[in-house]
C-alpha cells in the first residue's frame, strides 16, 4: 500500500481565505478524529487523551507523567523543594503544548467549546507546572509568554458555551472575570504598559459588545450584573465604585 496522502489532499483542497479547515472523520479503529488542513498536508489528531494518540510513559500526558514524578518527590522527601525540570523536560512539556493548542483552535472552529476549554487548561497548568519547577528561569518564560493568549481563547470558548445555553448572565460575568485575570498576568509580567493596547484585551472586549448588543444589555444592568458579582465576591471597593456610578445614572 502507498503512503501517498496525495488523493486525500487532492479531495480537500487547501484555501487560505476560507480561515481554519477542520473536519472530524472516522478513523481506521472506528472512533472519531479530529484533520486540521494546512497549507502543506493534514494534521490528525485524537480527539480525547493526548492529540497525538500517545501514552506516554504509561500515562495519559506528559504533565500527568511529571506531575506524577512530583508527588513521589514530596511522599519520598516530606516537600516538593529540589523537584526540578531540567532544559529536555521542559522543552518535552512545551511540544505537548504545541499539540493541545492545535487541537483547541480546532475544537474552537468546530464551536465545540467546552472540549477547548479543557485543552485550554491544560496547558495553563502547563504553565504553571513549569513556573513552579523549571530549573532555569529561561525555560518558564519561554512559556509564560503565551498564558494571557491562552487565557483569551478560555475565556472567549467558556462565554461561548454559557451563550449556548442562553444565560447571557454568565457569558458576561466569564468575560469581566477574564478581563480581570487579563490585567493581573500583565502586571505580574511586568507588562502592564501593554495590557490596553493588547490584542488579548481588544478580543475580550469585542466580545463584550457584541454580546450585550445582540442580547439588549443597557448599561444600567451590566453595572447592577457587576454590582451583584462583586457582593458575591466580597469586593467592597468594586461593589462602593459600582454603586456610584449607578447613582449617577439615577440622577441624569
Amino acid at each position: 500500500m502507498s503512503n501517498d496522502i496525495s488523493h486525500v489532499l487532492s479531495g480537500w483542497t487547501y484555501d487560505d481565505d476560507e480561515g481554519m479547515q477542520v473536519r472530524i472523520v472516522e478513523g481506521q479503529d472506528g472512533s472519531p478524529k479530529i484533520q486540521l488542513r494546512i497549507d502543506l498536508g493534514v494534521m490528525q489528531m485524537e480527539m480525547e487523551g493526548r492529540p497525538d494518540g500517545s501514552r506516554p510513559y504509561g500515562c495519559e500526558s506528559l504533565l500527568h507523567y511529571y506531575r506524577g514524578l512530583a508527588d513521589a518527590y514530596r511522599s519520598l522527601h516530606g516537600w516538593y523543594e529540589g523537584f526540578e525540570l531540567d532544559e529536555q523536560d521542559c522543552a518535552a512539556l512545551r511540544q505537548e503544548s504545541l499539540q493541545y493548542y492545535h487541537r483547541r483552535i480546532s475544537y474552537m472552529a468546530l464551536q465545540e467549546y467546552g472540549a477547548s476549554v479543557a485543552d485550554a487548561d491544560h496547558n495553563l497548568q502547563i504553565l504553571d507546572f513549569l513556573k513552579a519547577f523549571a530549573r532555569s528561569r529561561e525555560d518558564w518564560l519561554a512559556s509564560e509568554q503565551y498564558r494571557a493568549f491562552i487565557l483569551s481563547h478560555r475565556v472567549q470558548c467558556q462565554s461561548l458555551q454559557h451563550l449556548s445555553r442562553e444565560d447571557v448572565r454568565a457569558a458576561l460575568l466569564e468575560v469581566e472575570r477574564g478581563i480581570r485575570q487579563l490585567r493581573e498576568i500583565f502586571a505580574e509580567q511586568n507588562r502592564l504598559d501593554e495590557y490596553e493596547d493588547s490584542v488579548e484585551l481588544a478580543v475580550l472586549e469585542d466580545l463584550q459588545r457584541k454580546v450585550e448588543a445582540r442580547y439588549h444589555v443597557t448599561h444600567r444592568q451590566r453595572l447592577q450584573l457587576l454590582l451583584d458579582d462583586a457582593l458575591r465576591r466580597e469586593d467592597p471597593d468594586v461593589a462602593a465604585e459600582l454603586r456610584a456610578q449607578l447613582r449617577e445614572l439615577e440622577t441624569e
